[in-house]
């Protein structure tokens, strides 16, 4: 059975929309699903990252407390037993989260005594100095260490002169790290100073670790012991992760050896489920950080995607077919109509003596053209055949072809212009491929010269329309990447040399000053002469403020970025005494008075960095007064708000500079003195994380300036709001 050419058309033109839409929709499913599940990857990642740096960050700062313990008792001399024991106390005291402190000092090694001391209580019956200041049974107690020697925490510092952080282990029934750090004295090893910590609170902050609906962590240590696991507390301390027996928790237990972060697809042994372990070591003692995630909780969201793609896909190529139909129908349509007129032409000048005659041997719905055809062949036939033979050369794209042979009349006519349409097609489509191939080759210089008439020029415009638009789109996209390689480059040179700065702080001021403080500390429990001691007395409060200042100053640099800060209620007029009491050599220096005669408390919401503020303001104050004229400070209260304004009477600020006093590095009078520029930048940002409100104007009662804050009042009416008032970072 012969199928028509109309079911013919219609099937092709279906089959092939319907081809091309499931094409389309399968591929954009799939690029779909992968985007989704690198971003649900990267997402994991990063928290397993954050945990495994911040429990880092814990490790190190204990180990530079044992360090700066030994560093101390390195340079100490007064050989004073009960000394140590206090400064033992005072660090185990000030140090709420550490569980004990400790020294073991090399028999005879600390002041030769060791047999006054024998058998004695807090002593072993050979009377080294072995002190274990803890609080394991919840108040400090003093206890000794015995054959501290046997154990790694005090060999490895004797062998190699070197910190140690210990692999955990039970004492007493807590599991703890021990911190050592070793005593060294003219070179020569004398003994151990260090620090014990509990790992309660890591299973704690571990076990409350949650990734989307189920999704838990654990940790280990350096060999794969379970330091936490949310599931079965038997297991801290008692199991590695080698005994899940699981090949994926095992290649993730070696790399974290090698100081390797991942992740492996696996069956999680606890849970029974198919998951993904993502796995990030830290760095201080090669412990690792696991965080483990049901796959289909991951998947989830991709999975629903992919239904959601499938369906709009299905709408899509059932609408499209629906539509490619009518228009194969519409189509076919109107090739009926053509035979028809093919045929009422041919009738109507079928007058000639014709004897060729058309192949009727055909396809049903054309058997009417060669009917009609076959009355005005003998007369048409040569211009007939040229003008099929060029039509279908042109169709097969030979755009050269031509009308041959000679005619007459009205054939003449039909020839040239058969020859002049395929010349002009000939040109315009030869110009628009190549200005086409030019442009997917990003050359955009090449245009279409000859446009042509009617639907042609709307052909050719466009294309050149195309052109210009792409070629200005290249343009501002390669100027848009070079901006965004250039910030780049400087943002990520900023952020290197902020850290920089910040670890500068932290680490290199920090330990000194605390070596500073250890010394002073010594001094004063030993010096007898008053004037002495009152000295010393300075010197250690200059330096706890250096010390809390570099503190603040790191945190400050930590929220610099952050919106928020944690606000408490504090005492204002407590702060600024102080920060007056800090400054009051450098007040006397140039025998300025300072006024403040505020006694009553004025409570407001802020940080203890707000101390920085006032010292800042009363310093700059100082520096810019003549000598021997006075700073007056004062505080006043609104309904909401607590002002405190700092006046000086020094040479004043410009109208023009008020705006700009605070910015960075900026400072409008100059001489004589010394700064980096930063205090007033600090003091804004400070204020600005208060959502407070900083400023100067001039002195009214004179020669000078007025510098005020303006923070959050606080009093008995706001305490039911304060824990709504209260932010955090």
């Amino acid at each position: 059975m012969q199928i028509p050419l109309r079911s013919k058309l219609v099937l092709a033109a279906v089959a092939g929309v319907l081809l091309v839409m499931v094409l389309a929709t399968s591929i954009t499913i799939t690029t779909q699903i992968l985007v989704q599940e690198e971003l649900t990857h990267k997402q994991a990642t990063e928290i397993t990252k954050s945990y495994a740096n911040k429990f880092d960050g814990d490790m190190r700062s204990d180990l530079a407390i044992a360090r700066s313990i030994s560093l101390t008792l390195g340079e100490y001399n007064s050989s004073d037993r009960d000394e140590i024991d206090r400064v033992l106390h005072s660090i185990l005291e000030n140090n709420p989260h550490l569980l004990g402190t400790y020294v073991c000092y090399e028999p005879n090694a600390f002041d030769g005594r060791d047999n006054e001391f024998a058998s004695i209580e807090g002593y072993d019956r050979e009377g080294r100095f072995a002190t274990y200041w803890n609080k394991i049974n919840g108040n400090i107690q003093k206890d000794h260490l015995i054959d501290c020697e046997s154990y790694d925490y005090y060999i490895y510092p004797k062998v190699f002169k070197d910190d140690i952080i210990s692999d955990p282990y039970y004492y007493e029934g807590v599991f703890i790290i021990s911190y050592s750090s070793p005593i060294i004295k003219d070179g020569e090893f004398i003994g151990i100073a260090g620090v014990d910590v509990s790992l309660d609170y890591m299973d704690e902050i571990v076990s409350q670790v949650t990734a989307f609906d189920t999704g838990y962590a654990i940790m280990t240590g350096s060999s794969g012991l379970i330091l936490s696991q949310p599931y079965n507390k038997d297991w801290i301390g008692n199991k590695t992760i080698y005994d899940y027996e699981n090949e994926g928790f095992s290649k993730a237990a070696d790399d974290i050896k090698y100081k390797k972060s991942g992740y492996v697809n696996t069956i999680d042994p606890v849970t029974g489920k198919e998951v993904v372990v993502f796995y990030e070591p830290i760095e201080s003692k090669n412990y690792g950080f696991f965080l483990i995630i049901p796959k289909d909780e991951m998947l989830e969201g991709t999975f629903a995607l992919r239904d959601k793609l499938i369906g709009i896909g299905i709408l899509s190529i059932f609408f499209t077919s629906i539509a490619a139909y009518l228009t194969s129908r519409t189509v076919t349509g109107s090739i009926d109509d053509i035979v028809n007129d093919f045929k009422e032409m041919a009738d109507s000048i079928a007058d000639g003596e014709l004897n060729i005659r058309a192949n009727t041997n055909i396809d049903e719905d054309f058997k009417k053209i060669p009917d009609g055809l076959n009355n005005i062949l003998d007369g048409v036939v040569v211009p007939i055949h040229e003008t099929t033979r060029v039509a279908v050369e042109l169709s097969k794209g030979h755009l050269d072809a031509r009308f041959e042979g000679d005619t007459e009349g009205e054939f003449k006519q039909l020839a040239q212009s058969i020859n002049y349409f395929a010349k002009l097609l000939d040109v315009i489509i030869t110009e628009s491929n190549e200005v086409l191939v030019a442009m997917e080759k990003e050359d955009f210089s090449r245009r279409v010269h000859f446009h042509g008439h009617g639907d042609l020029k709307v052909l050719t415009e466009g294309i050149d329309q195309t052109r210009l638009a792409l070629q200005q789109a290249s343009i501002d996209r390669q100027i848009a990447e070079q901006e965004l390689k250039e910030y780049a480059r400087k943002l990520e040179q900023s952020n290197e040399l902020k850290d920089m700065f910040t670890d500068i702080m932290r680490h290199d001021l920090l330990n000194p000053a605390s070596v500073i403080k250890g010394f002073t500390e010594l001094l004063l429990m030993t010096e007898e002469d008053d004037q002495t001691k009152r000295l010393l007395g300075r010197i250690l409060d200059s330096n706890n403020n250096l010390i809390e200042m570099i503190q603040s100053a790191a945190e400050f640099a930590k929220v610099e970025s952050s919106d928020e800060l944690e606000l408490k209620v504090q005492d204002i007029t407590s702060i600024i005494e102080h920060s007056i009491d800090i400054l009051t050599t450098q007040a006397g220096n140039k025998e300025i008075v300072i006024e403040f005669n505020e006694k009553k408390p004025h409570h407001v919401l802020a940080n203890p960095i707000i101390e920085t503020v006032f010292t800042n303001l009363i310093s700059n104050a100082i520096k810019y007064s003549p000598e021997k004229t006075e700073v007056i400070v004062e505080i006043k209260e609104s309904d909401d708000l607590t002002e405190i304004t700092i006046t000086d009477f020094g040479e004043g600020i410009k109208d023009e500079h008020k705006t700009t006093v605070f910015d960075r590095f900026k400072r409008v009078n100059k001489t004589g003195v010394r700064g980096s520029g930063l205090g007033l930048a600090i003091v804004k940002r400070t204020i600005e994380l208060h959502e407070g409100d900083v400023g100067v104007r001039d002195n009214p009662s004179g020669k000078g300036s007025v510098f005020f804050v303006k923070l959050k009042r606080y009093d008995d009416e706001h305490e039911e709001h304060r824990d709504k008032t209260a932010k955090t970072y």
